[in-house]
């Protein structure tokens, strides 16, 4: 079976490449034989130690026959120690295994006896060497045999070692040539296919460019006509999509990504007329009109997110298609919106300033005259008053100043409230702590006498009541509500501070027994400038109740009257106990002293 055209050009690339691996796998297992061979036979070097025990016995018998000459240098029992000492070494460990392969263990035992022998002889006569050579003579001889033995065996495995090793070696080096000629192929093969590689790259190039020539001669009339129609439409000022038939998607312009978000993902072919149309819909801050597709034209005006405001126009074609133009009508829908606000501001503050007028220059009037009356008597009869006299028309005087002045304070509020210069900046607070301080300081500003402002919490081991407000306002709220129950009140009657949640809102009630409202004027008190009949002998302009309730719907919440009877009227405060979104203004909420 022959190969494939793939196969035949890769086998001898692939059979130069498991040589080379082979080749290299082969010395190293070589050279690793070598090198354990070399450490093996460097441990079993027996040559030494049988020269050193011929020494030893040698130098043994010289002292003997020194001692016979009574040289009293020579020691005999010292060198006999000696060579019995190599004989030990010679009889323990690898040397005893040595010795047993080359069959001297016999040689050996006998020698070690011989020399047992020789101590015992040593130690009966030393007078005589003569007397010790029928036992030193044996033991030389078998000490000469086994060192001839010995250097023959190491001859013949040095011998034979060499041999190996010279092998290996050649072996070795004839691995590295073919390593190199392996190498110098894989070379010459790298090479060979650069060359193929670059002239296939040259080849298929010139493919590419007269493939290219062909594509573009054969397509350059369309785009010369695309590019016509496409210059017609993107020059129009406003946004283009055409759909067909089917309601899917066919051109877009580029106007279209400017003035709609996130055009790319609604305007796609994948996306019918009528979903895109429901899509845009719901994207939209608010809309009016409606974009129906099976009426010959409709037409709807959308507000963005951004505040943008875009007119969406949508006619039906010959062919049953739709065509949709998006125009940017910002401009105009800001300026309606604008003058439509300034309209209903207008006509609000003349309502305001209408009432205003009335109730100001009534209330105004009156101080003045209360004023002047009261500095006419003092200039008049200044020296006829006591000093008591004169400190309480001081007073008096004093405090229709003060009135006046909350009656300009009260009117500011209500202007800056119209404007919308009030705004709310929530933060999570304890209604009880700042309850708790607001009642503080009310108590300190005023006399002794006042009565008590008692605070319960429900539940009573509430230790944190925490609400989502502006502390300024909520501030401003009850010190309101406090001051109209500190007027209205019966002497001597506590005023009563309820608190209280559920899951979703704070509460506070204030209550005081004293000053009832009709029922019938109970839906009107959180009117402006309207005040009931129960306050028609207090100072007021009728402002303080409906400045609480804008500033508790600026933070979200509400207040409003529980009831009204002769055992109690009861005024609660409901705030939100979780953070809002919703924001009426960019400005900071101020505090004020207001009351009805």
């Amino acid at each position: 079976m022959s190969l494939a055209p793939k196969a035949r050009i890769y086998w001898l690339p692939l059979a130069a490449i498991g040589m080379f691996f082979v080749l290299l796998f082969f010395s190293l297992l070589r050279l690793s034989e070598v090198e354990k061979a070399m450490r093996n036979n460097v441990d079993e070097n027996m040559l030494w130690v049988i020269t050193q025990a011929q020494v030893a016995s040698h130098r043994f018998q010289e002292a003997i026959h020194r001692h016979a000459m009574e040289d009293p240098a020579a020691r005999p029992q010292q060198r006999l120690d000696v060579l019995f000492s190599r004989l030990t070494l010679m009889d323990d460990g690898p040397q005893r295994r040595y010795i047993r392969a080359l069959g001297l263990e016999t040689l050996l035992d006998e020698s070690l006896e011989h020399l047992t022998q020789l101590d015992a002889s040593l130690n009966e006569d030393l007078d005589t060497a003569d007397a010790l050579d029928p036992v030193i003579q044996p033991l030389l001889a078998k000490l000469n045999r086994m060192a001839n033995a010995i250097m023959m065996a190491e001859w013949e495995a040095t011998g034979d070692w060499l041999d190996a090793y010279h092998d290996s070696l050649m072996q070795v080096i004839y691995s590295a040539i073919g390593i190199l000629v392996t190498g110098l192929l894989l070379a010459l093969l790298l090479l060979w296919a650069l060359l193929k590689r670059r002239q296939a790259q040259k080849a298929l190039t010139n493919h590419l460019d007269h493939l290219e020539d062909v594509v573009s001669a054969r397509t350059r009339e369309l785009q010369d006509e695309r590019q016509r129609l496409a210059d017609s439409i993107n020059t129009a000022p406003d946004g283009f999509a055409s759909f067909a038939a089917n309601g899917q998607l066919q051109l877009v312009n580029a106007q279209l990504d400017t003035l709609v978000p996130q055009s790319q993902q609604l305007f796609t072919p994948v996306q019918p007329l009528k979903t895109v149309i429901h899509k845009l819909c719901h994207a939209c801050a608010s809309h009016s009109g409606n974009l129906n597709t099976d009426q010959p034209s409709s037409q709807c005006d959308m507000e963005l997110n951004g505040g943008q405001w875009r007119q969406i126009t949508l006619r039906q074609t010959p062919s049953g298609g739709h065509v949709m133009r998006v125009a940017d009508i910002t401009p105009y829908k800001q300026a309606a919106i604008a003058l439509e606000n300034a309209l209903e501001r207008e006509r609000g503050v003349s309502d305001f300033y209408r009432s205003f007028a009335a109730m100001v220059s009534h209330q105004f009037r009156t101080s003045l005259a209360v004023i002047d009356s009261g500095l006419q008597r003092l200039m008049r009869r200044h020296k006829g008053f006591t000093a008591p006299e004169r400190e309480e028309r001081y007073q008096r005087l004093r405090e229709t100043v003060m009135h006046m002045t909350k009656l300009v304070d009260a009117s500011l509020l209500t202007a800056r409230l119209d404007a919308g210069q009030v705004s709310s900046h929530h933060k999570r607070h304890d209604l009880i702590s700042l309850i708790q301080g607001i009642c503080h300081l009310h108590q300190a500003q005023h006399d002794d006498d006042q009565p008590p402002i008692n605070i319960m919490v429900l539940p009573p081991g509430l230790s944190r009541l925490m609400a989502c407000c502006d502390k300024a306002l909520t501030e401003q709220i009850i010190d309101n509500l406090l001051n109209n129950a500190r007027k209205y009140a019966l002497p001597d009657t506590p005023i009563e501070i309820e608190l209280n949640q559920d899951g979703q809102w704070a509460y506070c009630r204030i209550r005081n027994q004293g000053g009832v409202i009709k029922a019938s004027e109970q839906s009107k008190i959180f009117e402006r400038f309207y005040r009931a009949t129960n306050s028609r002998q207090q100072q007021g302009l009728g402002l303080g109740l409906n400045i609480a309730r804008t500033l508790a719907r600026i933070q979200q919440g509400e207040l409003e009257l529980i009831s009204s009877s002769a055992e109690a009227t009861v005024f609660q405060l409901r705030l939100p106990r979780t953070e809002t979104d919703h924001s009426s203004g960019s400005g900071k909420g101020e505090q004020y002293d207001e009351t009805q």
